[in-house]
């Protein structure tokens, strides 16, 4: 971000979810095991309940208001009562509160003195009971990153919610092997906006949890929310951020959302608009042998269409203050949350097809302005009438510049609206699960199993084992670390082939077609072993582990099948005088400066077979005596 991105005062709060590695889910035996087959299936209709208050969460109506079932899908190898709601939940996992609190210990954080689970009110479908179970477990804390400290507001155990399987206009499709799963949810104080410098700190968070041993690893078991806010505004929520490198795409695109909306607000002021006005009609009659595509095709399903007047927004729907920002698309995606299509505004009729006359019958049926923005409206009659209110709340936001909401991150880095920020009447007691005292006991326990710093790790790594930083942060980041410094002590090998082995070579492998469940920790110590024993050498390690990968090979038979068992050094000696004799002019010419020449066609020739440390000694033998001899 430029110093002038800093100035707008972008602020980002983070909140990072992660698995933790416990052996059951939260409240039940079943283990944590993703299946591929579901048996059983069962429906389910979720409804809003009011807090101990008696008000209800907004974003509890709105998905309310979508009127959807819920099909859930389930193989007893992976759930049971518990998570389908008919059995109470069963005692909290005592494997994923140590985990939570050790984690909470980790950041400093201060651990209650007693855990008490509660409810939050969830009824998308996501989890069966209509509520997720969670409890605060630390507060406070901080994150080092860059010399900078960022504060760590608390530390939560959650369990996860149901994995979507899919879903259409009517219904819901989960299953149920995640629902229970024991997360930790970090969250953060917000930082100064700089896309980079928030990526970092999710970084930094990560491999902070990751230092406990108790998180688990791959795609999909952490997740990133962001809360962003510009300029002291309304707080936008971003959901799901999987992956680390959308972090900087999605500050960014956030910060240029809102700043048109700003900016579309600061131009609905300039014209003396301190509200908008709207008004609904049903213009199904008037719409017939329209010459839109679109709204053609909902009316011949036995559709419907409403506009929607909105004074004072003509052409601004359309207007773009930054590429791709504009209102109408903003209002467009309320429409898709609520199962329509979407829109068509009156700033882009004619690209819609509608006529000049089309749009003057419109106008003069609905007593309409040219100053005026009209949205029609098209789809299932059920649907229209639900999603034209929430429209029209969005359009008379529109003064008000960014509307607090939560929104869902895009594999591009954008975002899409998913539905109103949820209030403060979501939480309430869980009543079936006991609170948990703190004792002195677990404290001391925590107190001695603080893992030691990633940061000190990674110098540490550097320091005992000669590795690049980016090396050493690669053996850290990755899940085999204790095994990288068990096998550098067992092995005569440089540190920094083992490292480049389990940890380099098969990324790069992957991405050249290798299988990546070929290159499991069994075969990348099998083929260090081949090299610690001389049976090949390293140079040939890419081909052993390409051809085991390809053709379902061990190790040695893959030594064997492509012959490169480790040369001997009478050899080696034979293939370099070789390699001098044929070039000796250019040796005559360049002297010790041919060695690069001369290694890459002895290796060539060796293809593999030879040490590249001993056929640099000989080759270095060999010219030292012939240089001499020129020399003489």
């Amino acid at each position: 971000m430029t110093g002038k991105q800093a100035a707008d005062g972008v602020r980002v709060g983070l909140e990072v979810h992660q698995q933790l590695a416990a052996p059951t889910k939260l409240f039940c035996a079943c283990p944590t095991t993703k299946s591929e087959e579901f048996p059983y299936h069962f429906e389910r209709n979720l409804r809003p309940a009011q807090s101990e208050l008696g008000g209800i969460d907004p974003a509890a109506i709105f998905e309310f208001s979508k009127a959807k079932s819920n099909m859930y899908f389930w193989n007893p190898e992976s759930s049971c009562l518990v998570e389908a709601d008919e059995e109470p939940p069963h005692p909290l996992s005592d494997s994923g509160l140590d985990s939570a609190l050790l984690a909470a210990k980790t950041l400093g954080s201060n651990i209650v003195d007693e855990v008490h689970v509660m409810r939050k009110i969830v009824i998308d479908g996501s989890n069966t009971s209509g509520f997720q179970r969670t409890a605060v477990v630390g507060l406070g804390g901080s994150l080092k990153v860059d010399g900078t400290l960022v504060g760590v507001q608390s530390v939560t155990l959650e369990e996860d919610a149901a994995r979507i399987l899919g879903e259409d206009e009517s219904s819901r499709r989960f299953a149920l092997d995640r629902l229970g799963v024991a997360l930790v949810e970090v969250a953060l104080d917000p930082v100064a906006g700089d896309p980079e410098f928030v990526a970092k700190v999710a970084l930094h968070l990560g491999r902070a949890l990751r230092s406990t041993g108790r998180v688990a690893r791959g795609l999909g078991t952490i997740r990133q929310d962001l809360n962003v806010s510009l300029m002291g505004g309304r707080v936008v929520e971003v959901k799901g951020v999987q992956k680390l490198n959308l972090l900087p795409k999605v500050v960014d695109y956030e910060r240029k959302r809102q700043l048109g909306l700003i900016r579309i607000a600061e131009k609905l002021s300039g014209k003396g608009l301190r509200q908008i006005k709207c008004k609904a009609r049903d213009v199904t009659g008037v719409m017939g042998g329209t010459a839109s595509k679109v709204a053609r095709r909902e009316l011949v399903d036995g559709g419907k269409v409403v506009a929607v007047v909105a004074t004072g927004l003509g052409g601004l729907m359309g207007w773009e203050p930054y590429d791709d920002i504009r209102l109408g698309k903003e209002v467009a995606e309320v429409a898709r949350a609520n199962s329509l299509g979407g829109i068509i505004h009156s700033d882009e009729f004619r690209r819609q097809g509608l006529s000049e006359a089309e749009e003057a019958k419109l106008r003069a049926e609905l007593q309409s302005g040219v100053d005026d923005a009209i949205i029609l409206v098209a789809g299932r009659p059920s649907v229209v009438d639900r999603c034209v209110p929430l429209l029209i709340a969005r359009l008379k936001e529109a003064v008000s510049g960014v509307p607090a909401e939560t929104r869902a991150a895009t594999e591009s880095g954008e975002t899409r609206y998913l539905r109103p920020r949820p209030g403060s009447q979501r939480m309430y007691p869980e009543t079936d699960i006991p609170n948990i005292a703190i004792t002195e006991g677990l404290r001391a326990d925590l107190a001695e199993h603080i893992p030691e710093d990633w940061q000190v790790k990674v110098a540490r790594l550097q320091r005992e084992y000669s590795l690049s930083e980016d090396l050493a942060v690669k053996v850290y980041d990755s899940d085999i670390s204790a095994e990288f410094e068990r096998l550098s002590r067992e092995l005569n090998l440089e540190p920094s082939v083992v490292a480049s082995v389990l940890v380099d070579l098969p990324s790069r492998l992957t991405r050249e077609g290798v299988p990546e469940s070929a290159l499991g920790l069994p075969v990348l110590s099998e083929v260090l072993r081949a090299v610690d024993s001389g049976r090949t050498a390293k140079e040939a390690v890419p081909d052993i582990l390409k051809a085991a990968g390809s053709r379902g090979l061990s190790v040695s038979e893959a030594i064997s099948a492509l012959g490169v068992q480790l040369a001997g050094e009478s050899q080696v000696r034979g293939v370099v005088d070789s390699v001098v004799h044929k070039h000796r002019p250019i040796i005559e010419e360049k002297g010790d400066a041919a060695f690069s020449l001369l290694m890459g066609e002895v290796m060539k020739e060796l293809r593999g077979k030879a040490d590249g440390a001993v056929v640099s000694r000989i080759l270095r033998e060999r010219l030292a005596e012939l240089t001499g001899k020129k020399g003489n």
